[in-house]
């Protein structure tokens, strides 16, 4: 297990052509490829966050368990590899892109990601270590079909004449600049998103593993959503909650940006946390138009998500805490449609109105 953890048993997958064009086996392309998986596995080894639990898999490493098993076949296991894999390297090539394996571990990691509810933004590093000139595979374009940035180990002043990767043909511990501050800036983002994807596994598995302790007692643990503009209200709702044996998450409520990217890692975030919630129950805040995306977006889309994770019943409720300014008879019969119910917050005490739709609703989880 590397230092990510489960649900993923190595932290980086080298996904490389050999560029082998003679049938030999042997390659300078494969010979630059390795030496530079040494290099890059030798930094994180290096690093006190990663150091000994760090795990990289490449086909021919020189430890069992990372590459790939000659009494083994070699498309089932590579395939379980890669699928077990955190983040997911690329050697960019001419050679890359024509590659039917390289094109088959790349689909076998994508499609895996949108199984366990992952997303795979920021989780592709694309290492370009030689020019290329044909279209890139979808996933490794941004939203408008530009390659990533990725980051570049040639020199692209000289590209037509010297083609080749730093340090051709096999970097080694003697690498200097630029290879080596090339590498080490490759091994600090590489470094930033196992530790974000760590940390979000963690939190869940903490939300999970709560879950677990309270659903023995016959407690319930609640995914309780508002917004940071409603911060008030929602803290009002996280004391009510709590003091009637709930237990509540998260541990603040939601930011709101304006930033496409950050909200959807925001509510990757929702998502994972809430599939190991019992119910869901969102503020409702005083904004009209906020409560009509927090019923379609988190009471629908992102409940869905969680569910498709959990394989367990997710009931939501609303808590109206504004009375006539939200609940109009179009609104609630909105929610209706969407299975959320409507519960009045307006008066004290309220909790006992959740208490009870959680037991009609099967709140308890199977």
């Amino acid at each position: 297990m590397g230092y990510v953890g489960e649900p993923f048993v190595h932290d980086v997958f080298l996904s490389y052509s050999h560029g082998d064009v003679d049938g030999s086996g042997q390659s300078k392309l494969k010979q630059w490829s390795q030496a530079f998986a040494r290099e890059l596995e030798s930094e994180f080894k290096a690093h006190p966050t990663f150091g000994r639990t760090f795990r990289l898999f490449l086909d021919d490493h020189h430890r069992p368990g990372q590459s790939v098993d000659p009494m083994a076949g070699l498309t089932g296991q590579l395939q379980a590899d890669i699928e077990g894999t955190a983040v997911l390297a690329v050697l960019m090539s001419p050679q890359y892109l024509g590659s039917k394996w390289c094109g088959d571990e790349r689909d076998w990691w994508c499609r895996r990601q949108k199984e366990l509810g992952f997303t795979t933004d920021g989780r592709i590093a694309v290492a370009r270590i030689w020019p290329t000139t044909g279209p890139w595979p979808d996933t490794l374009n941004d939203s408008r079909q530009q390659p990533l940035v990725g980051f570049s180990f040639f020199d692209k002043t000289q590209a037509e004449l010297l083609p080749q990767p730093y340090e051709w043909p096999e970097p080694g511990p003697q690498s200097r600049d630029p290879f080596r501050r090339e590498l080490l800036t490759l091994v600090g983002w590489i470094g930033l998103k196992l530790t974000e994807l760590k940390q979000r596994l963690d939190e869940k598995k903490k939300t999970a593993d709560a879950a677990a302790r309270l659903k023995a007692s016959g407690g319930q643990v609640v995914y309780l959503h508002g917004r940071a503009t409603d911060a008030a209200s929602w803290e009002q709702a996280v004391g009510a909650l709590s003091n009637s044996g709930l237990t509540v998450f998260p541990s603040e409520p939601d930011p709101v940006s304006a930033d496409a990217k950050t909200m959807q890692e925001l509510r990757q975030r929702r998502v994972e946390i809430m599939s190991g919630c019992d119910a869901l129950l969102l503020v409702s805040g005083s904004n009209a138009r906020a409560v009509d995306a927090d019923l379609v977006v988190v009471g629908r889309q992102d409940r869905n998500s969680a569910r498709a994770i959990s394989n367990q019943p997710l009931p939501c409720a609303l808590l109206d805490n504004a009375g006539a300014l939200i609940a109009t008879p179009q609104r609630r019969l909105a929610a209706r449609s969407l299975n959320v119910e409507w519960i009045d917050a307006t008066q004290t005490p309220w909790t006992p109105k959740v208490q009870t739709w959680l037991h009609t609703a099967g709140g308890a989880r199977a």
